[in-house]
């Protein structure tokens, strides 16, 4: 850890569980309460721009929404391209070796089209967070559930990545030249030319050359970022509702994150359907409809409530678990935001 630590959390969960507004919400209820935070989305739709009530579209770097007297909420979207041009910017040796890589035509492929680029840039943003003096809290909207997991492999898939013998074959001629490429390797390079075209091989080639003596500081940079997604002060929720897909959903994260020895903070259930009470004889006299609309909301909280004791079960006593009400209107503001933050008391709080 350094001198300045910033605590992450990080935000899992399927997909149309209200993960943006629960991430948004956790934000808004630690910059009231004086802290200096930056909520984060992965997902490119404009979800989190819209509950926080911002205009336009939220951009690669943090943007200030809103100042609670010393707590500051600030908002920000990954582009993992930009994500991927400032690294190469900051791990190039040189000036003219950056422009080499942006100027392969394999650079823009790989940004935008390779498996895991996306996921590794989020760690990667994250870990600039991480370092970033202006925040003490990173919240993170990662995607649904198994995007979310490759999210948390990222570091460990890069370095496998620069081990594999793939990368090595290329490296090779990269920097010995076409030239001496020994003869064990030349019919893999003839196989993969007549498959691809001799042009699409050179720009592979260029481009592992113009990356030559980069891969030990892309190594050493997974894994300390890495190192922060498993550190203490890294917290994890699991967001869900009470529905039966997403509650199985919200188990596998679980079970996962138990698998990689992660320790899980809070369940969180969005869109609980209301307690409206116990429905008196009065209730069924003035109004029959009013009475099974009553009794159906009932039998449908029961479900809702025996599927949560359930997962409660499955996360144990030490994790909390909170739970919003569904409510009639789409959070469109820091106000709507206010009202779910109310019941998060507690699960963004500092860790040591």
């Amino acid at each position: 850890m350094t001198a300045h630590s910033t605590q992450l959390l990080v935000c899992m969960g399927s997909g149309g569980v209200g993960k943006t507004t629960t991430a948004a919400a956790l934000a808004l209820r630690a910059a009231q309460e004086g802290r200096k935070v930056c909520v984060v989305t992965i997902d490119p739709a404009k979800r989190l721009a819209d509950a926080l009530g911002v205009r336009g579209e939220l951009s690669n770097e943090p943007s200030l929404v809103s100042n609670f007297g010393d707590g500051q909420l600030w908002a920000m979207m990954l582009d993992a391209r930009q994500t991927f041009v400032d690294l190469i910017a900051s791990t190039s040796t040189s000036a003219e070796q950056a422009e080499r890589i942006h100027n392969n035509a394999l650079f823009s492929s790989i940004a935008r089209q390779l498996g895991g680029t996306q996921e590794y840039m989020a760690a990667e943003k994250l870990f600039q967070l991480h370092r970033d003096d202006r925040f003490d809290l990173v919240i993170v909207d990662t995607p649904p559930s198994r995007e979310a997991l490759n999210f948390l492999g990222a570091p460990n898939t890069l370095v496998r990545f620069l081990d594999h013998r793939v990368y090595r074959t290329f490296l090779a001629p990269a920097r010995g030249g076409l030239k001496i490429v020994s003869a064990a390797l030349t019919p893999i390079f003839k196989a993969v030319t007549r498959l691809v075209g001799a042009d699409v091989i050179t720009d592979v080639i260029g481009f592992f050359a113009a990356f030559e003596g980069l891969d030990q500081g892309f190594r050493d940079r997974a894994e300390s970022i890495n190192a922060v997604l498993r550190d203490r002060s890294t917290t994890y929720v699991v967001v869900t509702s009470p529905e039966a897909e997403p509650i199985r959903e919200a188990t596998f994260i679980i079970g996962e994150l138990k698998r990689q020895n992660i320790s899980l903070s809070a369940v969180i259930c969005n869109a609980m359907t209301p307690d409206f009470g116990v429905a008196t004889t009065n209730d069924h006299i003035a109004s029959p409809r009013h009475a099974a609309v009553h009794q159906q909301l009932s039998e449908r909280r029961l479900r809702e409530v025996t599927r949560l004791d359930s997962l409660r079960e499955t996360v144990g006593g030490d994790v909390k678990v909170a739970t919003v009400d569904l409510m009639a209107h789409d959070v469109t503001s820091l106000d709507g935001l206010t009202t779910i933050a109310s019941a998060l008391e507690g699960i963004a709080e500092r860790r040591a």
